[in-house]
């Protein structure tokens, strides 16, 4: 099972360029805080505890792109007694055309640098162009078909207006070394509203939260190509408003279920379209 923190940022984070929908998707420029709790581990992993916070950051418009900066810092309990405190550091920048993705990531254990990744992706005639500059000089190729991070959410929220219940993709989103791509199947449940008395709590009585519509969604990863009878590499789900903010998420590694409570959010101004 891999366990990857970079895809759940980038469906989470990085929202709508791309080519636009018929109904364009308007989204809040915004910087959410979220607290990291252990959910569930399987007896057979070693881990007992996991804290943590993850913030993210959101600019741009839907006429010149989107901006993310990206941060998830995890203290990791061991049954053992031993601990190790993980921090990873994410830039991501997609035009608003779709026609390329940017990013850059890096990966501290206590303190200590273990992994850095930096690249750009085209979009070039039937083809992904990705040229990766760090940590070595690399050419890759994928399909063209594959949706970047934010074209993929882009996508999630036109499909969940317009009642579809089951949406896949081909995404790239940098993740894995910038060296694979990923099948994804979404499920997206039915329109909900907060209530009155969620309304009351100080957090989702924000205009933004309180005022939008949202759905609850499960996207499961799986490696492309892959056949058979599979096990989803990822799966994370939660409650996407239609403004492009996201609570209530969940992140599945297979052998360990964290969850990610929205404490803070800020909504920022907003880039104007010209």
């Amino acid at each position: 099972m891999k366990r990857n923190f970079l895809q759940p940022m980038l469906i989470l984070a990085t929202f709508g360029a791309g080519v636009l929908p018929a109904h364009a998707v308007s989204l809040v420029s915004h910087r959410a805080v979220y607290d990291i709790s252990l959910v569930e581990v399987a007896d057979a992993a070693s881990i007992s505890d996991v804290s943590g916070r993850m913030v993210f950051e959101l600019t741009g418009s839907k006429c010149d792109g989107y901006a993310v900066q990206y941060r998830f810092v995890t203290r990791l309990g061991e049954k053992d007694g031993t601990s190790a405190v993980t921090d990873f550091r994410v830039t991501t920048f997609e035009e608003a055309d779709g026609s390329s993705f940017s990013f850059a990531s890096s990966n501290f254990v206590n303190n200590n640098k273990v992994d850095e990744v930096r690249g750009v992706a085209n979009r070039e005639n039937d083809e992904i162009e990705v040229g990766l500059t760090i940590p070595e000089t690399e050419n890759l190729s994928f399909p063209g078909s594959a949706v970047f991070p934010s074209q993929q959410f882009e996508k999630l929220i036109t499909a969940a207006i317009g009642g579809e219940k089951i949406v896949q993709h081909l995404v790239f989103d940098g993740s894995e070394k910038g060296k694979e791509i990923f099948d994804a199947t979404s499920l997206i449940g039915p329109l909900g509203h907060l209530n009155d008395a969620e309304k009351s709590d100080l957090l989702l009585s924000i205009d933004e939260v309180a005022g939008s519509d949202f759905w609850p969604v499960t996207i499961s990863y799986f490696d492309q190509g892959d056949t058979g009878e599979l096990l989803p590499n990822y799966v994370t789900s939660f409650d996407m408003h239609d403004n492009g903010i996201s609570r209530n998420i969940k992140m599945d590694y297979g052998d360990m279920v964290l969850k990610a409570d929205l404490t803070q959010l800020d909504v920022l101004e907003a880039d104007i379209c010209n």
